[in-house]
């Protein structure tokens, strides 16, 4: 009989998992992999909608600093900067003429709207252009909107080619104009007092943050001014 209960009392030793025990091992492994996989996932959304922040917030800036780059050269060179006696045009006709018919004068702004803005200047060494930026918006009206830069030489004229500089602006009124005293400058009062240029973006996130219980896009906003030579 002893040898009996030592024979038993070894099988119990070598027994192995029960199916129960086994099945609940399982379960409890599959929920830890479960919460483990879940919070892997979140991390990696939190990061990548961290990266588009920063990823349109230097998009933003990098526009920014172009078109307020370009500006600045606006009306540069101007007519003063020119020997009267070497303008193709005749130089006793009014400046506005003497600039527009001769190639190598830039004459500052053309065209001034919250949405767009048209002028002339030198803005990369290579001869006076004609610097078109504007606001797009989709056919509804409404914005997400985007914001199109366009150049061609002032020698050879005509339409420019469009390039898209900026997506999800979420305003078509980006640009503010100043008079030399810093007053707001009224429609219709001439181009010639406008100054100072203000540009405001307001620019949209494309993916919601999901750092937020609700679905919120992000917003960039960036603004900044200029003084142009016009």
């Amino acid at each position: 009989m002893p040898g009996n209960k030592e024979t038993k009392r070894s099988a119990n030793v070598h027994r192995g998992f029960s199916m129960l025990e086994l099945i609940v091992a399982i379960a409890i492994l599959t929920t830890v992999i479960g919460v483990v996989t879940t919070g892997i996932s979140q991390v990696e959304q939190r990061s990548a909608s961290d990266v588009n922040k920063v990823g349109v917030a230097q998009e933003s800036r990098q526009f920014m600093d172009q078109i307020l780059r370009d500006m600045r050269q606006a009306g540069y060179p101007s007519l003063a900067m020119f020997d009267p006696t070497t303008l193709v045009a005749n130089p006793s006709a009014p400046p506005a003429y003497v600039c527009t018919n001769n190639n190598n004068v830039a004459c500052g702004l053309v065209s001034f709207s919250s949405s767009a803005v048209q002028f002339e200047g030198d803005i990369d060494g290579s001869g006076v252009s004609e610097v078109y930026i504007q606001v797009v918006a989709p056919t509804s009206g409404t914005c997400p909107c985007t914001v199109q830069r366009g150049t061609v030489l002032k020698s050879v004229g005509g339409t420019p080619a469009y390039y898209t500089e900026l997506d999800n602006v979420m305003s078509q009124n980006i640009f503010t104009a100043y008079n030399y005293d810093g007053t707001a400058w009224v429609s219709g009062s001439g181009l010639s007092l406008i100054k100072n240029i203000g540009v405001t973006l307001y620019v949209r996130n494309p993916t919601p943050d999901v750092n937020q219980s609700t679905v919120t896009y992000p917003t960039t906003t960036m603004v900044s001014s200029v003084r142009i030579n016009n």
